[in-house]
């Protein structure tokens, strides 16, 4: 029992890691090595703990912090590298395709809803 408890502290470590530095340039490598596991070892204990994979979990809460980003006076490109992406086009694809709109569309619906 403990080999698990003690795997699932360094998951936690890892998400909590993500979700404080999601804005930086990190990948599974470093994460990995941060807690202490191979990176294919930490990648299936990973999925199977949160359901998805690292990468698509940093994603997700880039493009969700993103979303929020979008209500305020910041162009989109400084949302871009705000929530870490390098370049607007990638992270206007993978917005687009994780909302169904673009960032500049997003925005356009909460400036609406917010006036209604």
């Amino acid at each position: 029992m403990y080999p698990k408890v003690y795997l699932y502290k360094r998951i936690k470590d890892a998400r909590i890691l993500i979700d404080r530095h999601y804005a930086e340039p990190i990948d599974l490598d470093y994460i990995a090595k941060r807690v202490y596991l191979s990176k294919y070892h930490f990648l299936r204990l990973f999925k199977e703990a949160h359901g998805t994979s690292p990468h698509k979990y940093l994603m997700q809460k880039r493009i969700t912090k993103a979303k929020v980003l979008l209500s305020t006076e910041l162009t989109i490109a400084q949302v871009c590298h705000e929530v870490g992406f390098e370049s607007v086009q990638s992270f206007s694809h993978l917005f687009k395709r994780s909302t169904g709109m673009s960032p500049g569309k997003y925005r356009k619906e909460l400036i609406s809803e917010s006036s209604e």
